[in-house]
Protein backbone atom coordinates (compact mmCIF):
# COMPACT_ATOMS: atom_id res chain seq x y z
CA UNK A 1 0.00 0.00 0.00
CA UNK A 2 2.81 2.40 0.85
CA UNK A 3 4.60 1.64 -2.41
CA UNK A 4 1.40 2.36 -4.36
CA UNK A 5 1.00 5.71 -2.57
CA UNK A 6 4.63 6.52 -3.29
CA UNK A 7 4.15 5.53 -6.95
CA UNK A 8 1.10 7.82 -7.28
CA UNK A 9 2.96 10.65 -5.57
CA UNK A 10 5.86 10.33 -8.00
CA UNK A 11 3.52 10.14 -11.01
CA UNK A 12 1.69 13.24 -9.85
CA UNK A 13 4.93 15.12 -9.21
CA UNK A 14 6.18 14.12 -12.68
CA UNK A 15 2.89 15.27 -14.22
CA UNK A 16 3.15 18.61 -12.43
CA UNK A 17 6.75 18.90 -13.60
CA UNK A 18 5.67 18.37 -17.21
CA UNK A 19 2.79 20.83 -16.90
CA UNK A 20 5.00 23.56 -15.43
CA UNK A 21 7.34 23.24 -18.42
CA UNK A 22 4.49 24.03 -20.83
CA UNK A 23 4.93 27.79 -20.61
CA UNK A 24 1.75 28.94 -22.38
CA UNK A 25 -0.42 27.25 -19.73
CA UNK A 26 0.55 29.76 -17.08
CA UNK A 27 1.37 27.22 -14.39
CA UNK A 28 4.79 27.57 -12.79
CA UNK A 29 6.81 26.45 -9.82
CA UNK A 30 9.74 27.95 -7.95
CA UNK A 31 11.56 24.69 -7.26
CA UNK A 32 11.27 20.93 -7.63
CA UNK A 33 10.65 20.67 -3.90
CA UNK A 34 7.51 22.79 -4.35
CA UNK A 35 6.32 20.33 -7.00
CA UNK A 36 6.63 17.43 -4.56
CA UNK A 37 4.74 19.39 -1.89
CA UNK A 38 2.09 20.34 -4.45
CA UNK A 39 1.72 16.69 -5.44
CA UNK A 40 1.29 15.69 -1.80
CA UNK A 41 -1.32 18.38 -1.19
CA UNK A 42 -3.08 17.35 -4.41
CA UNK A 43 -3.22 13.73 -3.24
CA UNK A 44 -4.73 14.83 0.07
CA UNK A 45 -7.24 17.12 -1.66
CA UNK A 46 -8.25 14.37 -4.09
CA UNK A 47 -8.67 11.95 -1.21
CA UNK A 48 -10.64 14.09 1.24
CA UNK A 49 -12.04 17.21 -0.48
CA UNK A 50 -12.89 15.95 -3.97
CA UNK A 51 -15.52 13.40 -2.81
CA UNK A 52 -17.27 16.14 -0.84
CA UNK A 53 -17.25 18.44 -3.88
CA UNK A 54 -18.61 15.64 -6.05
CA UNK A 55 -21.39 14.94 -3.56
CA UNK A 56 -22.33 18.62 -3.36
CA UNK A 57 -22.36 19.01 -7.13
CA UNK A 58 -23.84 15.60 -7.93
CA UNK A 59 -26.79 17.00 -9.92
CA UNK A 60 -24.39 18.93 -12.17
CA UNK A 61 -22.14 15.91 -12.55
CA UNK A 62 -25.09 13.76 -13.58
CA UNK A 63 -26.57 16.44 -15.84
CA UNK A 64 -23.28 16.91 -17.73
CA UNK A 65 -22.59 13.15 -17.80
CA UNK A 66 -19.45 13.55 -15.70
CA UNK A 67 -17.90 16.49 -17.54
CA UNK A 68 -18.34 18.69 -14.48
CA UNK A 69 -15.63 16.57 -12.85
CA UNK A 70 -13.16 18.46 -15.06
CA UNK A 71 -14.34 21.70 -13.44
CA UNK A 72 -13.91 20.16 -9.98
CA UNK A 73 -10.36 19.11 -10.87
CA UNK A 74 -9.67 22.64 -12.12
CA UNK A 75 -11.02 24.16 -8.90
CA UNK A 76 -8.73 21.94 -6.84
CA UNK A 77 -5.72 22.83 -9.00
CA UNK A 78 -6.64 26.53 -8.93
CA UNK A 79 -6.72 26.58 -5.11
CA UNK A 80 -3.44 24.66 -4.79
CA UNK A 81 -1.22 27.81 -4.65
CA UNK A 82 -3.01 28.83 -1.43
CA UNK A 83 -1.45 25.79 0.27
CA UNK A 84 1.90 25.55 -1.57
CA UNK A 85 3.38 29.02 -1.89
CA UNK A 86 6.01 28.08 -4.47
CA UNK A 87 3.40 26.78 -6.92
CA UNK A 88 1.62 29.32 -9.15
CA UNK A 89 -1.51 29.08 -11.29
CA UNK A 90 -2.28 32.34 -13.07
CA UNK A 91 -5.98 31.97 -13.89
CA UNK A 92 -8.83 29.48 -13.97
CA UNK A 93 -8.40 28.68 -17.67
CA UNK A 94 -4.80 27.68 -16.94
CA UNK A 95 -6.04 25.49 -14.11
CA UNK A 96 -8.66 23.91 -16.38
CA UNK A 97 -6.25 22.94 -19.16
CA UNK A 98 -3.55 22.03 -16.63
CA UNK A 99 -5.92 19.71 -14.78
CA UNK A 100 -6.98 18.18 -18.09
CA UNK A 101 -3.36 17.44 -19.04
CA UNK A 102 -2.59 16.25 -15.52
CA UNK A 103 -5.54 13.85 -15.66
CA UNK A 104 -4.29 12.45 -18.97
CA UNK A 105 -0.72 12.04 -17.70
CA UNK A 106 -1.67 10.41 -14.41
CA UNK A 107 -4.30 8.26 -16.12
CA UNK A 108 -1.73 6.97 -18.58
CA UNK A 109 0.85 6.10 -15.92
CA UNK A 110 -1.72 4.72 -13.49
CA UNK A 111 -3.08 2.50 -16.26
CA UNK A 112 0.47 1.41 -17.01
CA UNK A 113 0.98 0.50 -13.36
CA UNK A 114 -2.29 -1.44 -13.25
CA UNK A 115 -1.47 -3.38 -16.40
CA UNK A 116 1.79 -4.57 -14.93
CA UNK A 117 0.37 -5.44 -11.52
CA UNK A 118 -2.28 -7.81 -12.86
CA UNK A 119 -1.53 -11.39 -11.90
CA UNK A 120 -1.97 -13.95 -14.61
CA UNK A 121 -3.53 -17.27 -13.82
CA UNK A 122 -2.38 -20.49 -15.35
CA UNK A 123 -5.32 -21.73 -17.37
CA UNK A 124 -4.45 -25.37 -17.79
CA UNK A 125 -7.28 -27.86 -18.13
CA UNK A 126 -7.70 -30.00 -15.03
CA UNK A 127 -9.48 -32.93 -16.55
CA UNK A 128 -11.07 -33.72 -19.85
CA UNK A 129 -14.48 -34.41 -18.33
CA UNK A 130 -17.33 -32.13 -19.36
CA UNK A 131 -20.81 -32.08 -17.87
CA UNK A 132 -23.55 -31.48 -20.42
CA UNK A 133 -26.95 -30.35 -19.26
Amino acid sequence: MFTRLLWHWLILAFGLYLITHITFLGISSDSVQDLFWAALVLILANTFIKPILILISLPLVLLTLGLFLLIINAIILYTLPHFVHGFHVHNFISAFFGSLLLSLITGFFTGYERRHSVRRMNASPRSGKVIDI
